[in-house]
């Protein structure tokens, strides 16, 4: 019978038992063939260019990811959403995002980790976005429902809006409510009618009270702001 000598036993019988157990030691052993980040902490931070843009403009997103020797990626995310990603250079990486409709972003970092530093998300930003003017191509009334999913309209709140027949828009920002009306729209009996939102002049608001709480408004000298498809409004 051949005797195998111990020396040759022992490293096999120490591969069989030791290999297994470390496998299972994520912070210890790490199989060849996968992945991981490292242990060291990280934090992320994220700022932006401004809080406040109009619908159509474009923010600045830059994370900032400590220690400055850390490299890979960051993502990032509005609501939990990816809109884009950028490369770490001596710890930051930025990202420039475009927000084509009116309300409030809420926007994260997420920095992937590499082989030394581990994964870290940054506290959420909020970007505020008002719908956009439209500028002089806003005639005095709008009837086509082609320019109700187009036009954006920013009022003055010191100056009156007169419309001459009912009118449909997509946001409507601007909107001085007194007394449950519309004081910097004159209606005159029509109805402005509006595809998207309705924005008070000190920002965006949500509804309140009986009157409007379907998002309808009456009009200085009568009228009603209200949204498209709206029914049974009495407007000339």
């Amino acid at each position: 019978m051949k005797v195998i000598p111990p020396a040759a036993i022992f490293p096999a019988v120490l591969a069989a038992v030791l290999l297994p157990a470390l496998a299972g030691c994520g912070d210890f052993w790490q199989n060849p063939g996968g992945t991981s980040t490292g242990t060291t902490p990280s934090t992320t931070t994220l700022s932006t260019s401004s809080s406040s843009i109009t619908a159509g403009g474009t923010v600045t997103l830059s994370a900032t990811v400590s220690p400055s020797a850390a490299t890979g990626s960051v993502t990032f995310l509005n609501n939990g959403t990816s809109i884009g990603t950028g490369t770490l250079s001596a710890g930051t990486a930025s990202y420039v995002a475009t927000f084509s409709s009116a309300g409030t972003e809420t926007l994260t970092a997420e920095y992937s980790g590499d082989s030394t530093y581990a994964s870290s998300t940054s506290s959420a930003v909020s970007v505020t976005v008002t719908a956009a003017a439209s500028g002089a191509s806003v005639p005095a009334f709008l009837s086509s429902v082609v320019a109700a999913r187009q036009t954006n309209l920013v009022l003055d709140p010191a100056n009156q809006w007169s419309v001459s027949a009912d009118s449909h828009l997509h946001n409507v920002a601007g909107i001085v409510i007194s007394n449950g009306t519309v004081e910097n729209i004159d209606g005159d009996g029509h109805c402005v009618y509006y595809s998207g939102n309705a924005y008070f002049a000190a920002g965006p608001q949500t509804s309140s009270g009986a009157s409007d709480a379907n998002g309808v408004y009456e009009l200085s000298g009568g009228g009603y702001l209200a949204p498209e498809g709206t029914a049974h409004l009495d407007c000339e």
